[in-house]
């Protein structure tokens, strides 16, 4: 079970990624050049979900993301759940 809770927020964090790249009209290349890694270490970290807590924040900030709200978060991924059950 704190598998499938792990797993869970992972992907939470993943879409948010993706989700603040896309608002900020930021690509992969130029986030990565901002967090002084390669773009495809980059792509692999987000596609896998495969990064720190620290990491993610890091990224949020060389986005410029000045608040996440996670109760929104929770209902994007609620509203998005229902839309594939359906």
């Amino acid at each position: 079970m704190q598998q499938d809770l792990e797993k869970k927020w992972r992907a939470y964090a993943q879409r948010v990624l993706k989700r603040e790249m896309g608002h900020s009209l930021v690509k992969p290349s130029e986030l990565a050049e901002k967090l002084g890694i390669s773009a495809d270490s980059l792509r692999i970290k987000i596609r896998r979900a495969g990064f720190t807590a620290g990491f993610f924040l890091q990224a949020l900030d060389a986005l410029d993301v000045k608040k996440i709200d996670l109760e929104e978060i929770k209902r994007l991924e609620n509203n998005n759940k229902t839309k594939h059950e359906t």
